[in-house]
Formats: structure tokens, sequence, C-alpha cells
């Protein structure tokens, strides 16, 4: 998209400001904002803590413990040697390994972690700068990637016979707790921006 200024058309210029400036333009963006931050949140919480509670770690309160004593020692080999100085880099490239995620799929996540932190350090350019507008397409990515991941878990899930008190269970119709609260969080973003139109 080319960068428009003042000088290039200041009708159109000023037209496109006052759009941005309009009450419902920037509640769309806050909560996108908003929901974009939330979405990067359950993506770090799925990556980080569902890895290393794949290895026995255990989170309950306040009480935290490694349930085996291999455990701590395996989570160390075979995820944060992937990439000792960074534990959601080495537990995405374990998730890679694994098959939960494409290579594409984990470089993409870092774009979307930019994007996350330069609407949450950078909102204000978002609200009135007409060059700026928060990026769907890594928030539409974030879900797939978001999706893939949980795919994956529950899978896990299934081979080890955690449903087999369910009956015949299609694994597309396992939703996770964390995706049906984002659901609802997505429908009343669109809701309200729909309202607003």
């Amino acid at each position: 998209m080319a960068v428009m200024g003042y000088a290039d058309d200041p009708v159109e210029y000023e037209r496109q400001l006052r759009a941005k400036l309009s009450p419902e333009r920037i509640r769309a963006t806050l909560a996108f904002s908003g929901l974009y931050q939330l979405t990067h949140e359950l993506m770090k919480q799925t990556v980080l803590e569902d890895v290393k509670a794949f290895f026995g770690y255990v989170s309950v309160g306040d009480g935290t413990w490694w349930t085996g004593v291999q455990g701590q020692a395996d989570y160390q080999r075979s995820v944060l040697d992937l990439a000792p100085k960074n534990r959601f880099t080495a537990s995405l490239l374990w998730l890679q390994a694994m098959g939960a995620l494409t290579g594409d799929q984990v470089t993409r996540l870092d774009q979307i972690a930019a994007h996350r932190h330069d609407l949450t350090h950078e909102l204000q350019k978002y609200l009135v700068d007409v060059d700026h507008e928060p990026d769907v397409e890594l928030f539409t990515d974030a879900l797939t990637i978001l999706t893939a991941i949980h795919r994956f878990w529950i899978e896990v899930e299934r081979d080890t016979g955690a449903f087999e008190d369910h009956g015949d269970i299609d694994i597309d119709d396992v939703v996770p707790l964390s995706l049906m609260f984002l659901q609802t969080c997505i429908d009343a973003y669109l809701d309200g921006h729909a309202k607003a139109e």
C-alpha cells in the first residue's frame, strides 16, 4: 500500500483521517487489538505450557512440579536444547518435529508475534495514522495455527486413550474450552463491528 501524506492529496488525506478517527473505527481498532492480544496469549500458553505438560510438568493452583524423575531431563533434552536461549522457539521447533506445525507456520508465528508487539506498544499509530491498519491476515493465520496445535494435542489425547469412555469420537468435533472462549470473543467482536456499520 502506498503511503499517502497530506501534501500528496490534502482533501483525500483529510477524508481518510476523519474516517480513521470516527468513534466506530476507533472502537473497532481497539477491539481488534484486544482480540489479537488474547489470541497471542492463548498461543503462548498452549505452546509453552502444553509442551511442558507433555513431559510431566503439572501446575495446580500455586503448586508446580515434575511428575517423573526423567520428565524435566527429557524436556531439557528434547525441547529446550533445540533453542537454548528461547523456550518459545524451542517449543515450536519440537511441535514442528512432532508434525503439529509446518516450518512455514513456525516462521509465520514470528511475524504474528512481531505484529502483536507493534499493536501493543504502538497502538496509537493504528488509531491515528491512515497508513497503518491491524493485519487481519496475520490474525487469521494465528487462528489457523492455534487450531492446528490444539488438533495435535487432541490427537495425542486420543492416542493415549483419553476418549475411550466417550465411544467413537471424531476429533474434529472436540473443541478445547480455550478455543470456545476465543470464538465467543470473535463472535462478540464481529457482532459489535456489524452493528457499527
